[in-house]
C-alpha cells in the first residue's frame, strides 16, 4: 500500500510541478508577447507618422509646385501684354514716353508682375524647407 501512496504522491507532484511549469511559461510567453507587441505598436506608429509627414510634404510641394506653374504662366502673359501694347504705342508715336509708361493699364500690369514675383520667391522658400526636411 505504501507504495502505491508513493506513487500517488509522486504523480499529484509531477502534475502539480507540471502544472506550475506551465503557468510559468505561459506567463513568460504572454510577457514577451506583450513586449513585442507593444514595441510592434510603437514601430508601427512611428513609421505611419514618418509615412503620413512624407505624404503631407510630397502633396505640399506638388500644390507649391502647380501654384509656382501657373504664376509663371501668367508672368508670361503679362510680359507678352507690357510687349504687345507697348511695341502698338510705339509704332503709332514712334516713341515712347513715360507718361505713357505710368498709365493705369501699363501700371496694373507692372504691379501684378512684381506681386507676382514675390509669391514666387515665397513659394521657392517654402519648397526649400520642405527638401530639407
Amino acid at each position: 500500500m505504501k507504495t502505491v501512496k508513493k506513487e500517488k504522491g509522486f504523480i499529484k507532484k509531477f502534475i502539480d510541478n507540471v502544472a506550475e511549469n506551465v503557468k510559468e511559461g505561459a506567463s513568460f510567453v504572454g510577457e514577451k508577447v506583450a513586449e513585442t507587441s507593444a514595441k510592434a505598436f510603437v514601430a508601427s506608429s512611428e513609421l505611419v507618422a514618418e509615412t503620413s509627414e512624407k505624404i503631407h510634404d510630397y502633396t505640399e510641394k506638388q500644390s507649391l509646385q502647380k501654384a509656382e506653374k501657373k504664376i509663371l504662366g501668367r508672368q508670361n502673359e503679362l510680359k507678352l501684354e507690357f510687349g504687345e501694347l507697348t511695341l502698338e504705342h510705339y509704332l503709332k508715336n514712334d516713341s515712347l514716353h513715360k507718361s505713357y509708361l505710368t498709365t493705369k493699364t501699363i501700371n496694373q500690369i507692372v504691379e501684378e508682375f512684381v506681386e507676382n514675383e514675390k509669391k514666387i520667391k515665397e513659394i521657392n522658400l517654402e519648397l526649400k524647407k520642405i527638401e530639407n526636411n
